[in-house]
């Protein structure tokens, strides 16, 4: 395995709307996206597919490059991004929140169904957006678990990955969430996965507003500054999550 998970919130044509101003960093010009997207398209990577993450079969060795893009929230604005999607054949996985579902901004349970026919891949974002790790047990097995049958039972697929609220995971979290049926827990540590067991501690890279051009292979170079700065953050995260 030598898989790249990028991840996505928002996105926008001219100016971001209904997010917090200080989520605009999160949200993506389409002009920019559509042009990650054909970097994404030109590179001869693979694309993994959602519906079959945990499929070893599908990671061709170690050495292929391979990449899957997420999409946090369920924010209404990804319905602008749908275009380029299916322009360049992406596979998105759309983490989203059942609390927030129908919200002003945020999806509803019909336009995650079409999205669903679309080819997107409706996962679990948790039930309410909270810091996970903070959770007594009942709460957070409450919590995941109710995740998780809400959007079986409205998108009538299963559920089988979570992306944790904020990127905050522990090891207890994730004894949890395997117990209750997920497979894949992705987080907020950035990092190149390179074994089937990294499905249950995916990391991500978030693409943010002021990254214009993906520019791929400095996410696969260990000596690139994306690479190095996101190893000190990942050991700052390590010691304030307390994993070992």
């Amino acid at each position: 395995m030598n898989l790249l998970v990028l991840t996505y919130h928002y996105f926008h044509r001219d100016k971001p709307a209904g997010i917090k101003t200080e989520d605009f960093p999160f949200s993506i010009r389409l002009d920019d996206f559509a042009g990650q997207a054909s970097e994404i398209a030109a590179s001869g990577y693979g694309m993994v597919d959602p519906a079959n993450i945990t499929d070893r079969d599908q990671y061709e060795g170690k050495n292929h490059r391979q990449i899957l893009i997420t999409i946090d929230d369920g924010h209404k604005s990804v319905e602008d991004a749908v275009e380029v999607i299916a322009k360049y054949k992406l596979k998105p996985i759309l983490n989203i929140v059942p609390d927030l579902v129908g919200k002003e901004y945020y999806l509803d349970w019909p336009a995650l169904r079409n999205l669903a026919m679309q080819g997107f891949s409706i996962q679990s974002h948790s039930m309410t957006h909270r810091n996970l790790t903070r959770l007594n047990q009942a709460d957070l097995k409450s919590d995941l678990d109710n995740s998780k049958k809400v959007i079986e039972d409205n998108i009538g697929l299963p559920v089988t990955t979570l992306a944790a609220p904020m990127g905050r995971i522990n090891d207890r979290v994730t004894k949890t969430a395997l117990e209750l049926g997920y497979e894949v827990i992705m987080t907020s540590y950035t990092g190149i996965n390179r074994a089937g067991r990294d499905l249950k501690y995916l990391k991500r890279f978030q693409v943010k507003s002021n990254r214009r051009q993906l520019k791929l292979d400095d996410y696969f170079s260990a000596t690139s500054g994306v690479r190095i700065i996101g190893a000190a953050k990942n050991l700052i995260k390590r010691i304030r999550d307390r994993v070992i």
